[in-house]
C-alpha cells in the first residue's frame, strides 16, 4: 500500500487518535471500564497494536493502524446496544426470520416465475458425471479454489427449505441446570416446515429474494407462542442423541484422524435433522455438542 493510498483511508477515519477515542467514548455514555488498551477479553472491546478485539472470540486487524479507533467505536456501540436490551430483562428476542433451503439461488430468471437459477460445485478437477446426469450445467474450473462450477434453472417451489427463527434468548435457570449454559444470553435457532398455505406466498418472496416483512409477522405470529419451548425441547434431544451417536462412533481400530472424521459424521448427522441444530459459534446448539465432543473425545483418548 502506498502512503498515498494510507493517507486517503486515514482522511476518512472519523477517530484519529486515542485521545480522540476516549472522548467519543464518553461523549456516548460507554464506562470507562468497557474498553482497554491491552488485549483483555473481560472486557467488551480491547484493543492492542494493529488488533481490535471484542466478544469471546471476534477479532479485526486493521492494514491502517488508524481505523481501529473506528473499529473500536463501533464495536462499543454494537455492545451498548445489546447491553441496553439485556437491561429490560425480556426473556426473549427474535433477532431474524428467514428461509433457509437445500439450494443456493443465484436469481430469479427475469420476470418467468417461479423459475429460478441455483448453482453448486463439486470439488473436482473435471465436470462430475453425476451432477451432469442431474441435469447441472457445467459453468467453468476455478483453478484458485479448486472446484468446476454449475448451475441450472428450476420451479423455485420444488427446493427443499424451512423458515428458521433466529433469536437471542436470556439463559433460564432450567437451561443452566438442562445444559451447563453459564452466559447470560445465547443465540438460539429453531427450524420450521412452511405452512401449506404460505408455501407459494414463501416461494415468491424467495424468487424476489427475501421473505417479505408481511409474511415474516404472519410467520411471528404463527410459530412465536411455542418457539421458546419447541428450542428447548428440541436441545434436550439434541444433547441425548448427539452423545449417544458420537459414544457409538468409538472405535479403537480407527487412527486419530479416522476417529476424528468418525465423530465429525455421526455427529453432523443428528445435528442436520434436529430443527434446533446450527452451526453458530457459541449458540446454544454449539455448547450443546461442544460439550459432547469433549466427552467423546475424552472417551476415545484422544487430546
Amino acid at each position: 500500500m502506498t502512503d498515498e493510498q494510507i493517507k486517503a483511508i486515514e482522511d476518512k477515519c472519523k477517530i484519529k487518535s486515542k485521545e480522540q477515542f476516549v472522548e467519543e467514548c464518553r461523549k456516548a455514555g460507554f464506562p470507562d471500564d468497557w474498553y482497554t488498551f491491552t488485549c483483555d477479553r473481560s472486557v467488551p472491546v480491547s484493543i492492542e497494536g494493529d488488533s481490535v478485539y471484542y466478544g469471546k472470540i471476534g477479532i479485526t486487524s486493521c492494514a491502517v493502524i488508524m481505523c481501529i479507533w473506528d473499529v473500536a467505536f463501533e464495536q462499543l456501540l454494537k455492545y451498548k446496544k445489546e447491553y441496553d436490551w439485556e437491561q429490560t430483562g425480556v426473556l426473549y428476542r427474535i433477532d431474524r426470520i428467514e428461509w433457509e433451503g437445500a439450494a443456493r439461488i443465484s436469481r430469479g430468471t427475469g420476470n418467468l416465475y417461479p423459475y429460478v437459477t441455483i448453482w453448486d460445485v463439486s470439488f473436482t478437477d473435471h465436470p462430475d458425471p453425476k451432477m451432469l446426469e442431474d441435469g447441472w450445467i457445467f459453468d467453468n474450473y476455478d483453478h484458485y479454489m479448486g472446484y468446476c462450477n454449475y448451475h441450472k434453472v428450476i420451479n423455485v417451489r420444488s427446493i427443499k427449505g424451512e423458515i428458521v427463527f433466529r433469536f437471542t434468548k436470556r439463559t433460564e435457570d432450567r437451561d443452566r441446570k438442562e445444559f451447563g449454559f453459564t452466559d447470560d444470553y445465547l443465540t438460539g435457532s429453531y427450524h420450521y416446515l412452511i405452512p401449506d398455505d404460505l408455501k407459494d406466498e414463501v416461494a415468491r418472496s424467495i424468487y424476489r429474494g427475501d421473505l417479505s416483512d408481511q409474511l415474516k409477522e404472519e410467520l411471528r405470529k404463527r410459530f412465536e407462542p411455542t418457539l421458546i419451548e419447541d428450542e428447548f425441547k428440541a436441545l434436550v434431544r439434541l444433547r441425548d442423541e448427539h452423545k449417544k451417536a458420537l459414544f457409538g462412533a468409538i472405535d479403537k481400530k480407527l487412527t486419530v484422524d479416522e476417529q476424528k472424521k468418525a465423530f465429525a459424521d455421526a455427529g453432523n448427522a443428528v445435528e442436520d435433522r434436529n430443527p434446533a441444530g446450527d452451526n453458530y459459534h457459541w449458540s446454544r446448539s454449539y455448547l450443546v455438542t461442544h460439550k459432547n465432543f469433549d466427552l467423546a473425545y475424552e472417551k476415545a483418548g484422544i487430546r
